[in-house]
């Protein structure tokens, strides 16, 4: 059943239609990401959804589920059980890169790797047979995030995966409203130099999703511009020096309480001359804990959407899943993943 998207979804479906990618869904025994793998079919947004398992299996899945997935059975690519060339690549891929990392694996865990659907995509992203993968509606974010290491690996330059959430309000009387938080789901207590990765990473998202606004980053904290003193304030000044000298065409400042960083009166106020209080769009909390609350808190009272966990640091997209998704929200996840593949 297609669902009512919101504009920013339509416009995703929109920009991902022209790109024509390929996107993974290793959890395709899930009625749930098979409706998305329809929806997606069914609005033109990619051009072709690699499913693993036995096709006649997930088809009969779909068809108890009400879903018409057999419509777009042109559209389908399939990885199966009994496809030994595919084992053995995902085998080799796995054994080359964990020898090349000085870590080799024993053959009994090589041999359960190779089998696995997390992995096979992983290979298939590394190896540019998808352009995107999204699972963990039912693996674990720490299943979803090794898989995608040892498979795919870090990002050139970045040592830090993160999770950033797109945060989106769209209503009739107001502007639209397009924030990016981070790290909302992945490093608990991160240190200067991986809040410079996660801020980075999120820039990058930002400007994959909304590409008409430019990023302006807030290194968020309790006190703003030395209001307070304590270690936690210091690290998100040393963050936001490191992150200026690496990155000095970002506008960015830190550290900003919240209200400076997105209120014009207050940033000018608290920070006069900054080039982000007042205006940011990218928000980068000090710890999970403040991340995580954060968007759940302007999700269920602000009246905020909340588009992600958008895995960063990653080579290549991709994203994980909360295990709660819908099919909705896992085709939105899977737009995102889309629109962040290179080339």
């Amino acid at each position: 059943m297609k669902v009512e998207a919101s504009t920013f979804v339509r416009k995703l479906r929109q920009d991902a239609r022209n790109l024509g990618r390929v996107l993974a869904l290793p959890e395709s025994t899930d009625p749930r990401v098979l409706e998305a793998a329809w929806q997606l079919l069914s609005y033109g947004a990619a051009r072709c959804i690699q499913l693993f398992g036995e096709p006649e299996q997930i088809l009969e899945i779909a068809k108890k589920n009400g879903i018409a997935l057999h419509s777009y059975r042109q559209a389908l690519r399939w990885s199966q059980p009994s496809d030994a060339t595919l084992i053995q690549n995902t085998r080799e891929h796995f054994a080359a890169r964990a020898a090349a990392r000085g870590k080799p694996l024993p053959a009994h865990e090589l041999d359960a790797l190779a089998q696995g659907p997390l992995e096979q995509a992983a290979f298939l992203l590394a190896t540019d047979q998808v352009d995107a993968v999204v699972a963990g509606c039912v693996a674990t974010t720490a299943d979803v995030i090794r898989a995608a290491l040892r498979g795919v690996g870090l990002s050139p330059g970045n040592r830090t995966v993160s999770g950033s959430f797109a945060m989106v309000r769209e209503r009739p009387d107001e502007p639209k409203q397009h924030f990016m938080f981070a790290d909302c789901g992945v490093v608990i207590d991160p240190t200067p130099d991986q809040l410079v990765d996660i801020a980075s990473a999120t820039v990058t998202t930002h400007r994959a999703l909304f590409p008409q606004e430019t990023p302006v980053v807030a290194f968020l904290s309790f006190s703003t511009k030395g209001s307070a003193q304590h270690p936690h304030a210091e690290k998100m000044i040393q963050a936001a020096k490191a992150f200026q000298a690496r990155f000095p065409d970002v506008d960015s400042d830190g550290e900003l309480q919240f209200d400076a960083a997105i209120v014009p009166s207050v940033g000018e106020r608290k920070a006069p001359g900054s080039r982000a209080a007042g205006r940011a769009n990218c928000f980068i909390f000090p710890d999970l804990d403040a991340g995580n609350i954060a968007y759940k808190i302007a999700q269920r009272l602000g009246g905020f959407d909340a588009y992600g966990p958008v895995l960063q640091g990653i080579a290549k997209p991709f994203n994980d899943l909360s295990r709660g998704a819908s099919a909705y929200e896992i085709a939105a996840s899977g737009l995102i993943a889309m629109l962040r593949a290179k080339g």
